[in-house]
């Protein structure tokens, strides 16, 4: 058995990541611990490569953004068991590994894989796929749909904020029905849900303070009443993940969501991570502390 197996996207980030992949290979080499370099060119790919020698190795280093996280998690599922893993952050917005005090810097990050400590984190999905960050529907996936690579890299998560306002604006709202744990269910008429697994959201840390990897909950923000008067307010609470003090939203905790549209003729997408999903209906589920994510060594638990 190999210690890591380092895969990466062939196609994202031009060379650069092979060149990450190689110096992380040179730093193990000199710490006598042995790697494969598995270069893939799509999500498809990657997954079943995963599925397929997950026996093999002790630890699967990733290198990408929340994208490439949720590959590797997604197998995890398929797959229903796994190994460790190190993250290099390469995306624009990095959403788990910031939750996870994971360093953004190449070489920081390589050393935090080679002489950090495992700390388990949720494995939450949908019946088909991981969700690493967040999970979307309404006026929030259509802005993840409409920003750009090119807007990201140039504006950074602002853009995020920025589409956000728009498309609240414009857009129509959806009637959905929302059924949590064993508690219950609501129906609401939202312009937006969010799914949440950490703290982090479009770059901002402050979004929801009380969600974390570990936590065993799925965490839902869910606008109940929009107006155009209290817009600033929203961007405010936004920023400041002080949620609880808008009565416009609801935040709810369980560790099983089914959502539902209540009209069968109307078709809602969902995103997930950034990245297109599954149309409603949807189940979200929590496998507690599936997965041990090397973080450095200093944090605490």
């Amino acid at each position: 058995m190999k210690d890591y197996l380092v895969i990466y996207n062939k196609k994202a980030g031009s060379d650069n990541n092979e060149k990450i992949a190689k110096h992380f290979n040179k730093r193990a080499q000199q710490n006598r611990r042995s790697t494969d370099l598995k270069a893939t060119t799509s999500r498809k790919e990657a997954i079943e490569f995963i599925v397929d020698h997950l026996a093999h190795y002790r630890t699967l280093v990733t290198i990408g953004g929340d994208g490439s996280i949720n590959t590797v998690f997604t197998a995890f599922l398929r797959a229903k068991k796994s190994i460790r893993v190190g993250i290099i952050p390469g995306g624009t917005v990095n959403n788990f590994a910031k939750a996870l005090n994971i360093p953004e810097n190449e070489s920081e990050a390589i050393e935090v894989i080679l002489t950090g400590r495992p700390h388990a984190v949720d494995l939450i999905h949908t019946q088909k796929r991981a969700i690493i960050s967040s999970l979307t529907l309404g006026t929030l996936a259509d802005m993840a749909r409409n920003v750009s690579q090119n807007e990201k890299r140039k504006w950074g998560p602002i853009i995020y904020l920025i589409k956000g306002i728009k498309q609240l604006i414009a857009k129509k709202s959806y009637r959905i029905e929302v059924h949590y744990g064993n508690s219950g269910s609501k129906i609401y008429q939202t312009r937006f849900l969010l799914a949440t697994t950490t703290n982090s959201i479009g770059g901002f840390t402050n979004f929801d303070t009380s969600a974390s990897p570990s936590d065993g909950k799925i965490h839902l923000v869910i606008l109940k009443h929009f107006s155009i008067s209290r817009l600033l307010g929203y961007v405010g609470y936004f920023l400041t993940g002080q949620f609880q003090k808008v009565s416009d939203v609801d935040q709810l905790q369980a560790d099983q969501f089914q959502i539902f549209t209540t009209d069968p003729d109307t078709q809602i997408e969902t995103r997930i991570d950034g990245d297109p999903s599954e149309q409603l209906p949807i189940e979200l589920n929590v496998e507690r502390k599936f997965i041990d994510v090397i973080v450095p060594d200093h944090q605490g638990s």
